[in-house]
């Protein structure tokens, strides 16, 4: 079958699900507007009343409210009186309290303080990583027979993310926590960050697009060596990062600084494979030849901008919509860059494959606390936000002030479009686009790209390059106390290891041996033992 541009098939199911709501609403209101149509007054007494997730969604008879706690990060947190929850509250007669401290804007500091301030409040969201803890602590309910009875619209968005369930599960099997997905089909991995290159540099250097790993490693040198920037200056800098360190560029080598899965169905840590031994050579190498960023490890956030707009930058591996906008915001400077995306070159296993993506859940959870007084309502209330309703106003905002449906599919207006800060900001400027449990929507993520970054995204969508997620696990607390306890000291000495090896005061080939002795006498295996110990139950439970 012919591949589509995801943007395309987005736009047909939207159109697809949304008209069909669309043409029922129309005919609901030509039906009322019809004398002969009209109920009697004893059939509307009989109209069945009550939430049931499709036509029905109102969830009290009277006001009520619900009380949530969701940290106040640097991009804020939803509040009741923003425009969203008030539209919310106006359907489902429910109204939303934000209880967390606003001065608190640390993720896990407030969530502690939250717990230590006594009662909880009915709703509880963060990380899936922070909430964990707190689920084995008994701070949650289970969430299975409220799902089953009053919330179909969870129910069904469990059934078509199985992972999603995996993901809220405590180790009694039972679901604790909802997370929500940002946009995209059950099962495929979203794209996340890309290779990006200065084509214009290529083609004044009459150089092809590298496909290997071998090409790309002669264009960074003649990026170097053969003043592309025109200024008679050997001040470029072939390879850059804005993160802090050498892990986005571990993906040359397909080698990855995190958890992974080997060959044997096993679970290791990327800074003991041969893949980062053979990265860590060959970047140790490239850094003393003057291809990689000397300050990688300090630069910092805004090192993609100075880069590229003091016209020295030629590579890097990062995010679509704001890699790619960096070409608008420096055109003055530099009138004829010309930063796009690329295929991954084959690393040096000769694959190409991109170990960065996003899964398609998010790794933010909500649950309902062990103190909510109607969990029946809140689970009713949260299963609000996974109907096209509560999905349309929590992607897009309110119809007919920030969106209007043009042929069933929602259409951002200029209000959206054109915020000063981008479409993320606006959304969250009236409640919307927050991390909590729900069906996301990538509409909005591609209304705010241009057009290098759109042609980028839907390349590697289309892709089978990008490698599956590394899973979804549950722990015991004993399992995370092993992690925690044996990584307070691993992290450390393997990132004083890595900028030893890389800056050149130590041989890798010298050290690499006692460097991996050091990590057993740390505990790392107790660290491998536990993420096996998870990753089998995982196994289990997916059968």
């Amino acid at each position: 079958m012919k591949k589509k541009h995801l943007i395309g098939l987005m736009s047909m199911a939207l159109t697809a699900s949304l008209a069909a709501g669309c043409a029922k609403d129309n005919n609901e209101g030509q039906a009322s507007s019809s004398p002969s149509a009209k109920p009697s007054a004893s059939a509307a007494a009989e109209a069945p009343k009550g939430y049931n997730g499709a036509d029905r969604l109102q969830i009290s008879e009277k006001p009520a409210k619900v009380t949530l706690f969701y940290p106040f990060s640097a991009n804020g947190a939803p509040k009741g009186d923003m425009p969203v929850w008030k539209k919310a509250a106006e359907i489902t007669n429910v109204s939303m309290e934000n209880v967390a401290n606003e001065s608190i804007t640390e993720e896990v500091q407030s969530f502690n303080a939250m717990l230590a301030a006594g009662k909880l409040p009915d709703i509880i969201q963060g990380q899936r990583t922070t909430l964990a803890p707190a689920v084995s602590d008994g701070a949650f309910i289970p969430l299975d027979e409220l799902i089953e009875k009053y919330a179909p619209n969870i129910k069904k968005f469990l059934e078509d993310f199985p992972e999603a369930r995996r993901a809220g599960m405590g180790t009694d099997g039972k679901l604790y926590t909802l997370t929500g997905t940002l946009g995209g089909e059950p099962g495929k991995t979203l794209p996340s960050m890309g290779y990006f290159i200065r084509k214009d540099w290529l083609d004044k250097l009459n150089l092809p697009v590298p496909t290997n790993f071998e090409q790309f490693e002669q264009t960074l040198y003649a990026f170097r060596e053969k003043d592309p920037n025109g200024n008679n200056k050997k001040d470029e800098i072939p390879l850059f990062s804005r993160n802090s360190g050498l892990w986005s560029l571990l993906e040359i080598w397909g080698a990855t600084n995190g958890w992974y899965i080997g060959p044997d169905d096993k679970i290791y840590h990327g800074k003991t494979s041969d893949q980062y031994k053979a990265a860590l050579t060959d970047l140790a190498k490239w850094y003393k030849d003057g291809i990689i960023d000397p300050e990688i490890y300090t630069r910092g956030a805004q090192a993609r901008q100075f880069m590229l707009g003091n016209n020295i930058g030629g590579a890097t591996i990062d995010w679509f919509t704001s890699t790619a906008a960096v070409n608008d915001t420096v055109r003055a400077q530099v009138p004829d860059i010309n930063f796009v995306a690329i295929a991954p070159p084959a690393n040096k296993q000769g694959v190409v494959q991109m170990m960065a993506g996003r899964e398609p859940i998010h790794s933010y959870a909500w649950g309902i606390s062990r103190d909510a007084a109607d969990p029946e309502m809140v689970i009713k209330y949260m299963d609000f936000f996974f109907t096209k309703e509560g999905e349309r106003l929590t992607n897009f905002g309110i119809e007919g002030e920030h969106y209007d449906l043009v042929n069933g599919e929602p259409v951002l207006r200029d209000v959206a479009l054109k915020y000063e800060t981008g479409l993320p900001n606006f959304l969250r400027s009236i409640g919307g686009g927050y991390e909590i449990g729900r069906r996301g929507s990538l509409v909005g993520e591609l209304s705010s790209m241009n057009e290098i970054a759109k042609a980028g995204f839907n390349m590697y969508a289309e892709s089978d390059w990008i490698k599956p997620p590394f899973p979804v696990l549950t722990f015991t607390a004993e399992e995370r106390k092993a992690i925690d306890d044996a990584l307070v000291n691993l992290n450390p000495y393997m990132d004083e290891y890595e900028q030893k090896v890389f800056m050149g005061a130590q041989d890798i080939n010298a050290t690499w041996d006692a460097y991996l002795a050091e990590l057993n006498k740390l505990n790392l295996q107790s660290a491998v033992d536990a993420y096996n110990s998870a990753y089998a139950r995982y196994k289990a439970e997916s059968k």
